[in-house]
């Protein structure tokens, strides 16, 4: 029941000084002041929906709260959050001692709840703190500081600051500061904004209890502690938590004395081949940036026993000890910064080697150990240690690098073939354990790829040191804590045999404005001239000579610290990042000039001039849909033929997944991976190179354990052998047949699914074949462009013959700001549809939209506009016979069209089959997908509105093109990962007759010739 609303108010001493905060009824703390200023307002719980689309329920609103109220020398609010059928009990306690407050949360939700966050969110006036406050964030744990003026306008980006831990944090006035103590808070995360970006008036801090969903009878507690300083004892506290901060993050890199080598101490004086050697190297220099080799050159030079002469650079480095606490993870330094360098040896027999350093010149000559001291130049020495000896044994495990193979796969280089079957595990917010964890499910599963980004939040080497994850020390200075963690990762993938592929960079630091995500950082680069760089913009990132030397030196760096690994399959210079092909010429070329082992190169994304390039390795892009889609299969299927027939070298899918917004477990809650499974069969049997890589390996395949999904690819994987080194083409085929009920013609739906992404589209005219077949001048997109964006407007238009009256039912997914469709049967225009349908309005935060019938409205920051997703089908009659179609968008922008059904069409004697395929003269590999088994029927089945699955029976095809003679024929459960059953078969003239058992959901073909 409800207490009369009276604010209960509480005074404390503070030097004379009186604090006071005030309560509603609620629980929620209207305001707290100090000395006569406000400190911070309306602080309280938020159950926020998915996609930030509003808010279940509100602390602060008193309609979405039911609550009691007692007091017994502590405040309690007991009660319960409600709203949109989501109920969640709740107790609160507030304990006020001196200057401060000690807050405790409890929350239990009656049933499940899905939702963006439950957090607890508080706000400080525009009015008292732009231009004149600041905010400093503390980790206890990691010590780091992190810090920032309110500022005087709206900035773009609008985040302030987010992380994922940290102990305290304060913001601090002229008059006074609040310290928010969060090391019992049980934070899965923070971030501050400003919300004039909505029209609020306020700086907003919010505290993230949850992500995600609220299972039934889940516990989530937190406790805050706000403590009210002055501002003396506020500066004193800033003071000392940057004084822990900078012992525990500095390290020294300069260094005045005249060159020498003092001692080159390698781990071993013999090895077995591709094992690795560390030489560890003690010298004196002079030197403002060790990892400048302009300053301090150190390379290794190393004769092989075939009397081939190597150089490898060497790298700056500093120790590590990791330590574990309650789930976190936190480096501490061991001993001092030194030199190594480390080698691989891919040859058997005795190698000879020694260490050359060149360093700025002092007039001295140093008294090393070395051979000789020689000036190269008026201001540069060298000196070289004496020759060492390193013996190789042959290493019968060793199956050395990764090449590419003759034709459309990779290859180790003792010629075993390797298939990627993997995913992205781009990051783990510097937590190594989790990569321990991930990488040996993958192991236990078969899984041998693994995706990683070496990016500000993970890893990363060159940032600005007050931006992201590791002790940045700005451009051309690498962070030794992320160096040290990358050694760990590599040694956490060879002992679990995932190898994996670098990724360099990714689309934010060149994005200058604001991106969907959030993830635009060109204001945090280094390479910005504002932060000390080069450049003035991201574009002069490609042509900026210093901004190249600095990329080449930390690529340098790179090669020298990594390149020793076998499992280090691939460099990808950039995620989503459409640099130019001379830039990546320039880059690749430097790579291969320096790294002695020759590791694979790539980028995303790449366009014809960089494909074509052959320092490329092999080609990639990403797909994902919008979560309207039915299914992956033929668009995954056309990806993997342009690219192999445009480019002739390998191809793999590096990203995939349902909706490009989301992660696929908003779609796939209970885990059945339909979507995840279809794709990476599609690919493999595709002729990719490996499996298409999904991305939502943390909050997906993890959080539902399913990466025992992996074991049926790569079983079949290792039965297929050093087969798949051959020279595949694309399967030919005959149309499926299949067994019908009645012997008279019925026609079901044909459903025609566009293949592109964001391109225009290749093709506008479309002819389909009641068999299920379409013929095409080229491909088009899932985006319906209209003509406000001219060099994208391609309408599609479908050559047609109904067998009787019928429909074309349009899949609508999203639509961006606002569509007009527009259909026109034989030149006629007989339906339009305006989308969103409804008259404009205003939301609360004064931005305008329109009604309709879509499910739901997002808005999207990067471009200041609504999305509405509508997810239904929009029908549209057509009488029996031939005629052509157009579909046209003549609205304000962009529509996404995820298929269009036509119905009654196909000749239901041509079953709804996918065979996808590649072969050779005498083989072949074919997965065969039954089209109804798919995540969104899936989806339908468990919401009651789609029927159980049907096998399809007597199912039978001739593949063509093979020799004649004898074939063994194997059946692979690819949900099982088994021989389920093999045959026999007769190719007569070229044509190989395949008789398969009831088709359920999908299974391969491994077929031989004997």
């Amino acid at each position: 029941m409800w207490v009369l609303f009276v604010s209960i108010a509480m005074m404390v001493c503070l030097e004379g000084q009186k604090a006071e905060w005030s309560f509603i009824p609620t629980g929620a703390i209207s305001r707290l002041s100090f000395a006569n200023s406000l400190l911070l307002q309306n602080l309280g719980a938020v159950l926020v929906k998915p996609g930030w689309q509003g808010s279940y329920a509100d602390q602060l609103n008193p309609e979405t709260v039911k609550v009691t109220f007692k007091t017994n020398g502590e405040q309690v609010w007991s009660g319960t959050l409600h709203g949109d059928g989501a109920e969640v009990d709740f107790v609160q306690k507030a304990t006020v001692r001196a200057n401060e407050i000690v807050l405790t949360y409890e929350f239990r939700p009656r049933t499940e709840v899905s939702l963006e966050t439950l957090m607890l969110r508080c706000f400080l006036p525009t009015e008292v703190a732009a231009g004149k406050a600041i905010w400093v964030a503390f980790d206890d744990f990691n010590h780091e500081v992190w810090s920032g003026k309110f500022p005087e306008t709206l900035p773009e980006p609008y985040h302030l600051f987010g992380r994922s831990q940290v102990s305290h944090f304060l913001w601090a006035l002229q008059s006074g500061a609040l310290l928010f103590d969060l090391r019992e808070s049980n934070l899965a995360g923070i971030n501050l904004q400003d919300d004039r970006r909505f029209r609020i008036n306020a700086f907003e801090l919010q505290l993230h209890l949850k992500f995600g969903k609220l299972r039934a009878g889940e516990r989530v507690t937190s406790k805050l502690r706000l403590v009210v300083m002055n501002a003396e004892e506020a500066k004193k506290w800033i003071s000392e938590v940057r004084k822990r901060a900078e012992q525990e993050r500095t390290f020294t890199l300069q260094k005045r004395a005249p060159l020498r080598l003092k001692a080159v101490v390698p781990n071993a004086q013999s090895l077995r081949r591709y094992e690795l050697l560390e030489v560890r190297i003690d010298l004196d220099a002079t030197y403002d940036n060790p990892f400048d080799p302009e300053q301090i050159s150190v390379e290794g030079e190393f004769i092989a026993p075939s009397g081939k002469r190597i150089i490898v650079p060497g790298f700056f480095t500093q120790d590590f000890e990791r330590v574990v606490k309650e789930g976190r993870e936190v480096l501490r330094k061991v001993g001092a910064p030194y030199f190594a360098v480390r080698f691989t040896p891919t040859e058997v027999g005795t190698y000879r080697y020694r260490i050359i350093v060149t360093g700025q010149g002092t007039g001295d000559k140093g008294q090393g150990m070395g051979e000789t001291v020689k000036r190269r130049s008026g201001d540069t020495e060298k000196e070289a240690s004496q020759w060492l000896t390193l013996r190789v044994s042959p290493n019968l495990k060793g199956k050395g690098f990764v090449r590419r193979g003759k034709f459309w796969h990779l290859q180790f280089e003792d010629g075993t073939p390797f298939i990627p079957v993997g995913l992205n595990v781009c990051w783990s917010g510097n937590n190594l354990s989790a990569y321990e964890r991930w990488f040996e499910a993958m192991r236990k599963n078969g899984a041998n790829f693994a995706r990683i980004w070496l990016v500000r939040w993970n890893m990363g080497l060159e940032w600005t040191p007050s931006d992201g994850n590791g002790i940045y020390l700005g451009l051309g200075k690498y962070a030794l804590d992320n160096a040290w963690r990358i050694d760990e990762l590599l040694r956490i993938a060879e002992r679990n045999g995932v190898y994996l592929m670098l990724c360099l960079g990714y689309h934010g630091e060149l994005a200058d404005r604001q991106l969907y995500f959030g993830e635009q950082a060109w204001d945090k680069n280094p390479y910005n001239r504002k932060n000390g760089g080069p450049c003035d913009k991201p574009a002069d990132f490609w042509t900026n000579t210093e901004a190249r030397r600095f990329y080449k030196q930390r690529l340098r760096y790179i090669v020298a610290r990594y390149a020793h690994s076998p499992n280090v399959l691939a460099f990808e210079f950039w995620n989503e990042v459409h640099a130019p092909a001379h830039w990546i010429k320039e880059m690749a070329q430097f790579v291969r000039s320096i790294d002695p082992y020759g590791h694979l190169l790539t980028t995303t994304y790449g366009d014809d001039a960089v494909w074509q390039l052959p320092e490329m390795d092999f080609s990639q892009t990403h797909w994902y849909g919008d979560g309207s889609q039915r299914d992956c299969v033929t668009t995954i299927v056309n990806i993997h033929r342009h690219h192999l027939e445009r480019y002739r070298k390998p191809f793999l899918l590096g990203e995939f997944g349902i909706d490009w917004r989301t992660s696929d477990l908003t779609y796939d809650p209970k885990g059945n991976a339909l979507h995840w499974h279809n794709g990476i069969w599609t690919s493999l049997m595709s002729g990719g190179m490996g499996t298409a890589c999904v991305w939502y390996w943390d909050n997906y395949i993890d959080r539902l354990n399913l990466w025992h999904h992996f074991r049926p690819v790569a079983e079949f994987v290792r039965l297929v052998g050093k087969a798949w080194l051959q020279n595949w083409r694309p399967l030919k085929h005959t149309d499926p047949v299949a067994d019908v009920l009645s012997h008279e013609q019925q026609f079901g739906d044909f459903v025609f699914t566009p293949t592109l992404g964001w391109q225009r589209p290749t093709g506008d005219t479309f002819v389909l074949h009641r068999n299920g077949k379409v013929e095409s001048d080229g491909e088009t997109s899932v985006f319906l462009f209209s003509p406000s964006k001219p060099d994208l407007y391609r309408p599609p238009k479908f050559i047609v013959d109904f067998p009787q009256d019928g429909v074309m039912a349009i899949q609508v997914g999203t639509v961006s700001s606002g569509s007009v469709l527009i259909v026109r049967i034989d030149g006629k225009e007989v339906w339009r549809q305006g989308l969103p349908e409804g008259a404009e309005r205003k939301d609360e935060q004064g931005r305008t939209y329109r009604e309709g019938s879509y499910r739901e409205k997002r808005w999207v920051e990067q471009w200041r506009k609504w999305d509405y997703v509508y997810d239904r089908e929009f029908v549209v009659p057509v009488p029996k016979g031939k005629h052509t179609i157009e579909v046209d968008n003549q609205g304000a922008d962009w529509c996404t069209v995820t298929q269009i059904r036509f119905s009654p069409y196909r000749d239901l004697k041509f079953p709804e089959v996918d065979i996808v395929g590649i072969q050779t003269e005498t083989a072949a590999l074919i997965w065969v997908h039954n089209q109804q088994s798919n995540f969104q029927n899936e989806r339908e089945r468990e919401q009651g509105i789609r029927g159980e699955l049907k096998p399809i029976k007597g199912l039978r095809f001739e593949v063509l093109g093979l020799k004649d003679g004898k074939y063994s024929i194997v059946l692979w459960d690819t949900w099982k990962g088994a021989i389920t059953a093999k045959w026999q078969a007769q190719c007569r003239q070229g044509r190989l007759l395949l008789r398969l058992p009831n088709l359920e959901r999908d299974f391969a073909l491994w077929i031989t010739t004997q």
